[in-house]
């Protein structure tokens, strides 16, 4: 399966695809984020109430803005393509959904960045 991304404006690398839970599905753009780590999916507050995510726990995390206290679960299901993926994720009070690099590395077998044409092309296994 392979799936296409871009590079915007700004350099960030955005890809689409879904949150999903249950019969719940949402239509995003994954921006590449390779200093988040620790869990696949960074999820704004508003896509993870409008798919009810019920998150586990609260945990700590060092942000630029300091530390800060965040919800973090595992029911939900990023949606790529046609394949889909158990997600960890954590919920925060952005508008821009993230996806981890770590995450990505898992899920794919070969990411091309093409910095010419200012798109990216991800071979998922």
């Amino acid at each position: 399966m392979r799936i296409e991304g871009v590079i915007t404006q700004s350099g960030e690398i955005q890809i689409d695809g879904y949150i999903c839970k249950d019969d719940l599905k949402i239509a995003t753009s994954f921006k590449l984020d390779t200093g988040f780590i620790g869990y696949d999916v960074a999820i704004p507050a508003d896509i993870a109430q409008k798919l009810s995510l019920r998150p586990s726990r609260d945990e700590e995390f060092i942000t630029a803005a300091g530390r800060s206290r965040f919800p973090v679960g595992d029911d939900a299901y990023l949606c790529l393509g046609s394949n889909m993926y158990k997600v960890s994720y954590m919920i925060y009070y952005n508008p821009f959904t993230l996806i981890s690099i770590t995450f990505l590395r898992q899920i794919s077998e070969i990411v091309i960045i093409d910095f010419i044409n200012n798109n990216i092309i991800i071979v998922l296994k």
